[in-house]
């Protein structure tokens, strides 16, 4: 995040402190130096390198910290300052991509969200999906690409990649399992 976009993201923060009639988040809401506020912005733009919009990636960040597992939509509205448009269309799209789920709470009409328990496995798969219409978009352009020029030495390249990293992910997913396996043993 550059300077201007810190800046004006704690200037957003102290704005709504003030005017919502609450303090500031406490020292037990950071961890080091790094504000709840520049957290959620990190996360935003790491996702929004991954091709998400940076809303999804606040959203993920804040069920993540939220001591409470599940997190209503008021909740969400209230501490991201987001309109319920976007709130419906983010969850949404980290619902499809296998990231949180939608839950009820007893006694509550408004929906609720968390971090879905199975969150890697649905990410090792989606990767995988891609990694696979890739290698696809690649065998097309083996065919249409002049196998001895610079442009067929790189999607030869690429497509021999693809092919290496489709039999890798879920030997790393089954590396993971065995890894988790140890360390809470």
């Amino acid at each position: 995040m550059s300077q201007k976009e810190q800046e004006f993201a704690e200037s957003k923060h102290r704005s709504r402190s003030r005017t919502s009639g609450t303090a500031p988040r406490s020292d037990a809401r950071k961890e080091g130096t790094v504000s709840r506020v520049k957290y959620l912005e990190r996360m935003a733009a790491f996702f929004e390198r991954g091709g998400f919009p940076r809303m999804a990636g606040r959203i993920f960040g804040l069920l993540l910290t939220e001591p409470d597992e599940l997190v209503s939509t008021s909740a969400i509205l209230k501490r991201l300052h987001a309109s319920r448009g976007s709130v419906s269309t983010m969850t949404r799209i980290l619902i499809e991509h296998g990231m949180i789920e939608k839950t009820a709470r007893q006694g509550r009409r408004e929906d609720h969200f968390r971090v879905k328990a199975d969150a890697l496995p649905s990410l090792f798969a989606k990767r995988l999906e891609i990694v696979q219409d890739f290698k696809a978009i690649m065998a097309d352009a083996m065919r249409l690409t002049e196998c001895e020029s610079r442009n067929g030495r790189m999607v030869k390249e690429l497509t021999e990649f693809y092919e290496w990293f489709e039999k890798r992910l879920p030997e790393l997913e089954k590396e993971w399992e065995l890894e988790k396996a140890k360390r809470n043993s």
